[in-house]
This record gives structure tokens, sequence and C-alpha cells, in this order.
């Protein structure tokens, strides 16, 4: 059987983010520590979060020490979570490449049905580098489209990633990478450009990728909690992205989520 870990980049500073925290991902985590012992998740923080009780989850958070991440990325091209997110990936992934067989990185505001999950990954052989929103051999016209190259960028040209062998990235809200591919990416940690996008950073790592269809379901606020529901049954799909919903319907769609079990 293969051992999963699931990394969830994680923050409260936000009040939606701890409603994740201690509904969803709660939920979730005491779950998996009770029926699921192939599954690990753990709760990726920057150093100097505010982790106060959270002492609950202890054994399930991981807080990357670094907290200069100047070091790491020329202030100049700090812009939201850059480059904080991939350094706390790359922390986890460094303390648990040895333990685990496939690697889930997440966020937040994603829910798991875990049963159909761990289903999906002990079936699949093999598990790589994939995921359901995959930019497919456009990743330098995505750097371009968001103005991170060009003059004063950190980026001038798009023939400076050419040194790289991926064309392709998979969103950061939802990808799988092997125990190999981790290892591989670890071996290489000193060419991360951490002054991109975290998702788009690791994409540039990675010569092969997979789309995997109907894996991921996106939901977004605009629609009625108890339609949004039935969509989520009749899709069944996996992995489901919780969109930019404002905190109370987060709180109304929780409601539903608890009572449906959707983690199991």
């Amino acid at each position: 059987m293969k051992k999963i870990a699931i990394l969830v980049i994680a923050a409260t500073h936000v009040p939606l983010y701890r409603h994740y925290i201690y509904t969803h991902w709660t939920r979730l985590i005491e779950y998996t520590n009770a029926e699921k012992p192939n599954i690990d998740i753990f709760l990726l923080f920057e150093h100097g979060s505010d982790t106060s009780g959270l002492e609950h989850l202890v054994d399930n958070i991981i807080v990357d020490p670094d907290a200069d991440l100047s070091r790491l990325c020329d202030p100049e091209f700090h812009q939201s979570e850059i480059p904080g997110i991939l350094a706390k990936t790359v922390h986890a992934l460094e303390l648990l490449q040895h333990d685990y067989d496939v690697f889930f990185r997440t966020n937040l505001s994603s829910v798991i049905r875990v049963r159909d999950f761990d289903r999906f990954v002990q079936d699949k052989d093999p598990i790589m580098y994939s995921g359901a929103l995959v930019w497919v051999d456009t990743l330098a016209e995505n750097l371009l489209q968001y103005g991170r190259i060009g003059p004063g960028k950190s980026i001038t040209s798009p023939s400076e990633l050419d040194e790289y062998c991926g064309k392709t990235f998979v969103s950061g809200s939802a990808f799988f990478v092997n125990a190999k591919e981790v290892k591989n990416l670890l071996a290489k940690k000193s060419r991360l450009r951490y002054d991109l996008p975290d998702d788009v950073a690791i994409g540039l790592m990675f010569a092969e990728h997979e789309v995997l269809s109907n894996f991921s379901m996106t939901i977004t606020a605009d629609k009625a909690v108890s339609v949004l529901m039935e969509e989520i049954r009749n899709a069944r799909p996996c992995h489901i992205r919780i969109e930019h919903f404002p905190l109370p319907i987060a709180l109304e769609l929780w409601e539903e989520f608890r009572d449906m079990k959707v983690w199991k």
C-alpha cells in the first residue's frame, strides 16, 4: 500500500483560514489518524506564524524554521506569498522525503474525499507530477500574461527559462509528485526560482506531467450551497477546490459537508 503525505499550505491571519483549519482539516486529520494509517496530513506554516490554539494538531504541523526569505529571493521581487509558499513546501519535502511514496500538495480551501482519494492513488500506477488544473506548454506565456517577464522584472526575457526542462505547470491548489520526483527536485533545489509563484517554479523542474481529468472540481460562491452540494454528489470528485468563498457562505457550506461526512 502506498504511503501518502498530504501537504497543506496553511496560515492563520485570516478568519476564513482559521475556519478551514478548525472544520475541514481538523475533521479530516482526525479521520485519517484513526482510519487511514497510510495517509498523513501536514499543515505547513511559515516561521513566526501564530499557531496558538492548534495544540490539538501539533503532530500534524510543520513550521519552516528559516524566516530569512530575502536569502531565497530579492525582496524587490517579493509579492503575495512569494517566496514563502515554495520555501515551506521544500522544507516539508526535505523532512518527509524518505517516509512516503506519494506527496499531494494542496491548500486550506480544499476538501478531500479521502476514501475516493486513497482508492485513486492506490489504483493508479504510476503516480507522477500531475493534477487536474494544468497549463500545458504555456508556462512562459502565463508569466508574460501576468507581467512577470520584462524590464525591471526578475526575468527580463523568456529565453532565461530555456535552461529549465519544464514548459508546463500544475496548479498549486492540487498536485501530486512521487518519491523519486521529490528526490530529484531536492537534488536541484538550488536552481528553484523563488521569485516566481510556487507552482510555476515547480513546473519548471519537471519535463513530464499528467493531466488528471475529473480528479478535481472547483466550486464558486455564485451558486446556492444546495446547488453546489448536488453538483458535488453527482460528480464525486476526489478533490474539491473552494474558490474565493466569503466566510458566511463557507460556514454554510461546512454545515452541508459535515452532515454529508464528505471527508469519508
